[in-house]
């Protein structure tokens, strides 16, 4: 059962459509007359049998003016109150009479004459002028040297079936062309404004004005009346269509970065060359020197597309692929185009696929399609790139005033640090030439050792501060050097020799202001306590760096510690409190054989 249906609806539409069909009448069979008058000629003149369709370059290669074509045919369906004349294809021009009367023309016929070489024609037979008996139909066709007359086979039969056929070819003809030929403009000012505004990207230029003179060159496509005679504007737009296909060419070419010079000074030729050519050439060998420059362009398109094929597989040009899926069908509708242009030169009795039918006009759209997704791309790619860049730079403004604000911490931190420094060596400066000046004098005045001695360490304490503090970090052996010369001092008046010894890499070491002022209070208390406390005749210094640490000895040879554990006076919790700050450990133990042993180790 389901398989009679298909064949049930076949029957159905088979049976409906074969009234239409025979309806509808195809004249192919004609007598022909060369005639330049402006009616039909007598049926006494030189009629021919003639099949169409009829192309004069293949038919009447000799022929010029006007030819006429006689149908005489009988009406299929008289019952129809409204018949048409459809004429599907021609060229230039053409009036139809029907039994003597004129129905209908397709424009002027003097020059400039009406193009109609790509746009359908339809009239309309007024009613009672077609006969139940036979009827005789009277075609005029214009023909110009520049052209290539031609009559395909007139349709007649009811209109409302013709004019469903008529206005599906003018649709694909005329309406088509038309649109494409506004989104082709549209598209070469768009490019146009893109170089003027980049002026370095010439590939946009030649874009540009590959995409104008298309859509300048397309009206030849659907335009009627034109403003030049037929001569100047066949001449015209076979010279512009070189000049277009140059231009597109090259634009193509320097997309994908591709610079072939010898190719591009064989583009180059066609450009200035063709033009000059074409205007020059006597009428009677225009149409071959048209299809000897068309076959030029089309062996310039093909070597082109061979540079792109390479760089889209060699080179992986992403742009390039597109390109050639474009330029390729290109170059093959162009060369159907040329076989149909040439017939008449090379294949005057080759049939070709889709014959009579040109397919270049809906090729050609292609390559600006495929431009402007490659100028798509790239204005996404360049957005996408924009927007990265953008994100990225905010983060990097974020991370720059981040390090804008620790700077400006820092900055107020030194400026503190500097006012405070300033302050610090004010006061410095007035206790060292106030306050110093008095000790000074204390010294000279004192009547015993013991208060000179006294007012020797205030001094001494008073020029450590004052020096200690005008710099970061101090040179070890600049430190060690002033340690031992006081040393020296203080244990020579007191009538005790000093052993310096010290030991371990120095050069380049240093020690931070607190370090050095810390460590010379210990080792000013440790030489103070062996002066007035141990009775000893002998002090050992020893100071020495070993990796990361500094090694500090005060060693002699005195009463050593009380037997009694008895708790350290001030001078001696000041030297812890000194340690650790420093980080330091500090002990103090007996000496062997006698005397007292005080330590340090600090981390440098």
């Amino acid at each position: 059962m389901r398989a009679w249906l298909p064949n049930l609806f076949l029957l159905l539409f088979l049976a409906l459509a074969a009234p239409a069909q025979a309806a509808v009448q195809v004249l192919e069979q004609a007598d022909f007359v060369l005639d330049d008058g402006a009616e039909p000629p007598p049926d006494s003149a030189a009629w021919q049998a003639q099949t169409l369709p009829d192309q004069w370059r293949l038919d009447h290669p000799e022929a010029t003016g006007n030819g006429w074509y006689r149908f005489r045919f009988r009406l299929a369906d008289p019952g129809e109150p409204l018949q048409a004349v459809y004429l599907s294809r021609l060229v230039m021009n053409a009036a139809v009479w029907l039994n003597g009367r004129p129905i209908g023309d397709g424009g002027r016929f003097d020059e400039p004459v009406a193009r109609n070489w790509n746009r359908p024609l339809i009239f309309l037979v007024p009613p009672g002028l077609l006969s139940a008996e036979t009827n005789t139909l009277h075609i005029r066709l214009r023909n110009h040297a520049y052209t290539q007359a031609a009559l395909y086979p007139p349709t007649i039969g009811p209109e409302s079936l013709l004019r469903a056929e008529y206005e599906q070819a003018y649709f694909w003809r005329i309406t088509v062309n038309q649109t494409a030929t506004l989104l082709i403009a549209g598209i070469g000012l768009l490019t146009l404004s893109l170089w003027l505004r980049r002026r370095r990207d010439t590939a946009y230029a030649y874009f540009a004005a590959s995409a104008l003179l298309w859509a300048a060159q397309s009206t030849n496509l659907y335009i009627r009346d034109v403003p030049l005679d037929t001569a100047g504007w066949e001449i015209l737009i076979s010279a512009s269509f070189q000049v277009f296909s140059g231009f597109l060419l090259i634009s193509l070419l320097r997309f994908v970065g591709v610079m072939p010079r010898p190719l591009f000074a064989v583009i180059w030729f066609g450009v200035f060359v063709a033009p000059i050519s074409v205007a020059l050439v006597p009428a009677g060998h225009y149409l071959t020197l048209t299809s000897l420059w068309h076959l030029y362009t089309l062996a310039v398109a093909a070597a082109t597309l061979t540079l792109l094929v390479r760089a889209a597989l060699r080179d992986r040009n992403r742009d390039a692929r597109f390109l050639v899926a474009a330029l390729g069908l290109v170059v093959l509708f162009g060369l159907h185009d040329w076989l149909m242009h040439s017939r008449h030169l090379w294949f005057a009795a080759a049939a070709l696929p889709l014959d009579h039918v040109f397919l270049l006009q809906y090729s050609a759209p292609l390559i600006f399609l495929a431009v402007g997704l490659i100028m798509t791309g790239r204005y996404v790619q360049a957005l996408n790139r924009y927007e990265s860049l953008n994100d990225e730079l905010e983060q990097r403004v974020q991370e720059k005033h981040a390090q804008l604000q620790d700077s400006y911490a820092r900055m107020r931190e030194l400026e503190m640090e500097h006012v405070v420094v300033e302050e610090r060596e004010r006061i410095y400066r007035d206790l060292h030439d106030d306050v110093g000046a008095k000790l000074l004098s204390l010294v000279f005045r004192a009547a015993r050792p013991q208060d000179a001695d006294l007012a020797r360490s205030a001094l001494r304490d008073l020029r450590d501060v004052v020096s200690r503090t005008g710099a970061g970090s101090y040179r070890i052996e600049d430190v060690f050097a002033d340690w031992r010369v006081e040393c020296d001092q203080r244990l020579t008046e007191a009538g005790v020799a000093l052993d310096w010894r010290t030991g371990g890499a120095l050069e380049g070491l240093s020690l931070s202001q607190p370090q050095a002022l810390n460590l010379g209070r210990i080792l000013r208390e440790a030489i103070s306590n062996v002066i007035h406390h141990a009775g000893a005749r002998n002090v050992r210094v020893s100071i020495a760096v070993a990796g990361q640490k500094l090694q500090l000895e005060v060693r002699d040879d005195g009463r050593g510690l009380p037997a009694e554990q008895r708790p350290g006076g001030r001078g001696l919790r000041n030297m812890e409190s000194r340690a650790t700050r420093l980080g330091a450990v500090l002990s103090r133990n007996n000496a062997e054989p006698a005397g007292c042993i005080v330590s340090l180790a600090m981390p440098l």
